[in-house]
């Protein structure tokens, strides 16, 4: 396993991405998040990667008809509205 800085891999993208096409694994280490694997085919997870999945799939809709948006929001603004909005003079 090969490990490369943040920088390199932006310069070797392609490169990068076809040596975990043909199985090797490349590590992006970034001093900030610490290291990201890159390998084809096969779970490599490191403990950041664990943390940032969402424990449970998002539902949709789950606030479907608990908020509620005034219809004055949604018509469209005066001549007043727009010069104050633009910081125009009236």
């Amino acid at each position: 396993m090969d490990d490369v800085t943040l920088d390199y891999a932006k310069e070797h993208l392609e490169e990068l991405i076809e040596r975990a096409a043909r199985g090797e694994t490349v590590r992006i280490v970034h001093p900030v998040i610490g290291p990201v694997s890159l390998a084809a085919g096969r779970e490599t997870a490191t403990a950041t990667d664990r943390q940032l999945r969402l424990k449970e799939p998002r539902k949709i809709g789950l606030l479907q008809g608990a908020i509620r948006v005034p219809k004055r929001l949604m018509e469209p603004m005066s001549e007043d509205e727009l010069a104050d909005w633009y910081g125009e003079q009236s």
